[in-house]
């Protein structure tokens, strides 16, 4: 292999290397369709699972909404943290160290108090608090909002993902759906820096070589 395809497949595993942590679906089911929630809605109680990839918190229940109000993506569905009584969701998820953004679509209720409803979401060792007032939505425009939540993973060890209901009583609560994890990416600058310090040693290899 001469030195310029030496440094063409350098460059070329480079980029792949740099662009596949961001290819992966690093969340399972985020946009709630599998399972669905038919033409209404199922209630699951804790201690449940929502198909393979979310688990009910020990605490109340949730909905799962299929057609009973309009989903936040094309095809998927959301959930309603408050089903009989408050409760919340969790996902286990597998990801490498490095920094990270969680992102999900959130709405409230329409059919009932109180006014603003409360979530925490929970990711690795970073937790924030959302709130969203109804009024506005209604089942046939749920008018979702994108929030997010940027973290960092330090070690090798699972991260826990979870949603969990504020709200202090009552079936009406947030819902959540659309629900993602992307890696940050690297500055624009570094892939650059990367391909000239490969591009370096590539070519002193090469004068290496010639001197010999």
């Amino acid at each position: 292999m001469n030195l310029r395809n030496a440094l063409a497949v350098s460059v070329a595993a480079l980029g792949i290397a740099l662009s596949s942590s961001t290819q992966a679906a690093l969340v399972l089911d985020g946009d709630f369709s599998n399972p669905s929630g038919g033409s209404g809605f199922v209630t699951y109680d804790s201690g449940s699972s929502i198909g393979p990839s979310w688990q009910v918190v020990t605490q109340g229940s949730v909905d799962l909404i299929g057609g009973y109000w309009r989903a936040p993506s094309l095809g998927g569905g959301s959930v309603d943290l408050d089903g009989n009584s408050p409760g919340g969701i969790s996902q286990t998820l597998s990801l490498d160290p490095g920094s990270y953004v969680l992102s999900f679509s959130l709405s409230g209720n329409p059919d009932g108090g109180p006014g603003m409803k409360s979530v925490r979401a929970s990711v690795g060792g970073t937790a924030q608090d959302f709130f969203y007032t109804t009024g506005a939505n209604t089942r046939a425009d749920m008018k979702y909002v994108t929030e997010s939540l940027a973290f960092t993973v330090s070690g090798e060890d699972s991260t826990l993902l979870s949603f969990l209901s504020l709200d202090q009583e009552g079936p009406y609560g947030a819902a959540i759906g659309n629900v993602s994890v992307s890696a940050v990416p690297l500055p624009p600058a570094l892939p650059l820096f990367a391909a000239a310090v490969l591009g370096i040693g590539a070519v002193g290899f090469y004068r290496r070589r010639q001197a010999i």
